[in-house]
């Protein structure tokens, strides 16, 4: 008697299990990739900070993304704002009692199509982020 392999339906399904695994990421990682960056990169200027850094961490494809801030503070900084160095600001946001060294990058020109081509400004100012389960989750705004 000839044996049968796996059911194809199943193979599809693990699959996909294991390439979800492989490409995700938690909400909290996402926020450290895009947002976090500490100590500063070096570049000679914020127009190739921003134009290193956002290819960097994956957001100009498919498209470009366009505006992303950079916070040049450690993780465990940011994250006090979650709790005792953060106050409420509404639903899950949160407003810095402290300021941050940020870097915001901007998109030039109308299309969101690579190649991307950004501008940057530094500043340093307080911020507003979302949390979920003592971790930032989502940049706001600077305030």
């Amino acid at each position: 008697m000839a044996q049968r392999g796996p059911h194809p339906t199943l193979l599809l399904v693990l699959l996909a299990t294991c390439l979800a695994l492989a490409s995700g990421e938690t909400r909290y990682e996402k926020f450290l990739r895009q947002h976090v960056d500490y100590p500063r990169t070096a570049a000679p200027d914020t127009r190739t900070y921003c134009n290193q850094m956002m290819q960097r961490r994956g957001m100009t494809s498919p498209v470009c993304k366009f505006t992303n801030t950079f916070v040049h503070a450690s993780a465990a900084s940011i994250t006090t704002i979650c709790g005792p160095g953060g106050a409420p600001a509404g639903g899950n946001l949160r407003d810095s009692t402290a300021s941050f060294a940020l870097t915001t990058c901007r998109l030039q020109g109308g299309s969101q199509r690579p190649p991307c081509n950004y501008n940057g400004g530094t500043s340093t100012q307080r911020i507003r982020i979302a949390c979920d389960g003592g971790l930032p989750v989502h940049y706001d705004r600077a305030i």
